[in-house]
């Protein structure tokens, strides 16, 4: 049986698409997120920078891994050259950062692909530093227009459970996600 399915780069202008937008508009991941000027945020599975150009506009460090450089050249590209954004090309669960060296750690719509999840999540501790926090957005494990297979999704309840030294601070159920904020004990 292979893995869980990948986000394939030849499709990467569905991830900024307008639809996209109005389905998982940022400003409202933002404001959930309570992101602070300054935090060194990881964004996992970062794509072309749906997130992780509005959180470096928002004054966060932005460190940005994706397996895939044709993402991280979409990424770089779309933030007009700029050298602001950190780029790591890295395949998940493995993470090629310093233990306790990020302030916040974000999967947005990157938990289902990750075959792993409980080595996913112990590396994510690791590079979390102490009150570290955590993003989840996911797709909900319900048929939706779009998503990945059902049975690659990961229910809300159960993304959670994968990470028992964190404390879940809030939770959203939209239409199509969930997202959730996890804080570290």
């Amino acid at each position: 049986m292979n893995g869980p399915s990948q986000f394939p780069a030849s499709e990467k202008q569905r991830l900024i698409s307008e639809e996209r937008c109005r389905r998982q508009p940022v400003d409202v991941i933002l404001e959930r997120m309570h992101l602070r000027k300054g935090d060194v945020v990881l964004d996992l599975g970062a794509g072309v920078g749906y997130l992780s150009l509005p959180m470096a506009d928002a004054g966060a460090t932005v460190i940005a891994l994706d397996l895939q450089q044709e993402m991280l050249d979409a990424l770089r590209e779309r933030d007009g050259g700029s050298e602001r954004i950190e780029l790591v090309r890295a395949e998940l669960p493995s993470i090629p950062l310093p233990d306790a060296s990020a302030d916040r750690a974000v999967l947005l719509n990157v938990f289902h692909e990750v075959e792993d999840k409980q080595k996913l999540a112990d590396e994510i501790g690791r590079v979390l530093r102490k009150n570290g926090r955590l993003t989840i957005i996911d797709w909900q494990a319900k048929r939706t227009e779009h998503g990945p297979p059902m049975h690659e999704r990961v229910p809300m309840e159960r993304a959670s459970s994968f990470f028992p030294f964190m404390t879940v601070e809030s939770s959203y159920n939209d239409e199509e996600h969930y997202h959730l904020e996890l804080r570290r004990r």
